[in-house]
């Protein structure tokens, strides 16, 4: 069954979590197995504002990152998660299997042909990689807590490091496989 996805700009309201703003970016929800994806994240993303490069592949990285949430979810994973914050934190091995996932997707998005018999992604260059894991990187706890004017506090960190991030992708496009980007 196709996960549900819901685009907004500014705020949302959402059927299991409640509302969110677009200060909270592309989310996934749980209670509603539904993808949030705010578009002004993506434009944001797209002026390098987040301090990334953006780009088309970016995107898809970002999106491929959110249903991979959806997939831990069908899996139980979610319910697994104790503990939110610090650096090996559950909450940081969810984000970091999704990344994972994110690259799993790309693998396999290559191989996988379309409706007209086309693969899914044509032509993925070594740029689209970077672009996507500069992406990655530009989320990363530590770049977001740098760009604050804060201290890098890894005991606050939900998301992983810009490094941790950039590992996972890379290990789900080389692996490809749920098991390999499983960290529960």
């Amino acid at each position: 069954m196709p996960i549900k996805t819901v685009s907004f700009t500014g705020q949302v309201s959402t059927n299991g979590c409640g509302t969110a703003s677009s200060d909270v970016g592309p989310f996934y929800c749980p209670n509603d197995q539904r993808v949030y994806l705010d578009l002004s994240f993506f434009k944001q993303m797209l002026q390098g504002q987040l301090g990334a490069k953006g780009g088309p592949f970016a995107e898809s990285y970002v999106v491929a990152h959110e249903y991979g949430h959806h997939i831990e979810n069908l899996l139980g994973i979610m319910g697994r998660v104790r503990s939110a914050q610090g650096q090996n934190s559950d909450s940081v091995k969810l984000e970091l299997m999704a990344d994972c996932l994110a690259g799993a997707w790309a693998k396999h998005a290559q191989e996988t042909d379309d409706a007209g018999g086309q693969p899914l992604i044509t032509d993925l260059t070594q740029q689209d990689v970077a672009d996507a894991l500069d992406s990655a990187s530009a989320v990363g706890d530590d770049r977001i807590q740098k760009r604050s004017g804060g201290r890098v506090n890894p005991e606050t960190w939900t998301h992983g490091s810009a490094a941790q991030r950039k590992q996972a992708f890379n290990h789900g496009l080389e692996n490809g496989t749920i098991k390999a980007c499983n960290l529960f």
